[in-house]
């Protein structure tokens, strides 16, 4: 059965899917961007994105039994969100070099607009899972 848009809620696996659009629009943005960029930024900067959505794929493989792999989860999620946390500086670099240097390309501007927003909500989700399952696996045996 179908539930209506207005009342649908937050999916508990829709850290995945923003992650993925995270890597898809930072892929996107770096193939705009100069030739040049790649070897000092843009390649640092899908390196990241790659491994947010990677961790994130990774602790969502994970079915717990017990504290340890309670802990292993909780630590790609950990991962995933200093990547996404590490990814803001070298867009901020990008933003300011293509102001700079490329006044003309105006698409910079909504791309982070668009990446913040990604980026703000993929942390928000990340936080919110990791949230949820302290309190879910604080009894596990050792």
């Amino acid at each position: 059965m179908s539930v209506v848009k207005s009342h649908r809620g937050e999916s508990n696996m829709e850290f995945i899917d923003t992650a993925r659009k995270i890597e898809e629009f930072t892929f996107s943005c770096c193939m705009k961007t100069p030739k040049r960029y790649s070897a000092f930024l843009t390649s640092d900067l899908m390196q990241l994105a790659s491994r947010v959505h990677s961790y994130v794929i990774m602790a969502n493989s994970i079915y717990v039994n017990n504290q340890e792999e309670a802990r292993l989860r909780r630590s790609y999620f950990t991962k995933a969100n200093a990547c996404l946390q590490a990814m803001n500086p070298k867009i901020s670099l990008l933003y300011s070099m293509m102001t700079k240097n490329y006044p003309d390309r105006k698409w910079i501007h909504n791309a982070m607009k668009e990446w913040g927003a990604m980026m703000v909500k993929e942390a928000s989700l990340i936080s919110a899972i990791k949230k949820r399952e302290q309190e879910r696996y604080k009894n596990l045996k050792e």
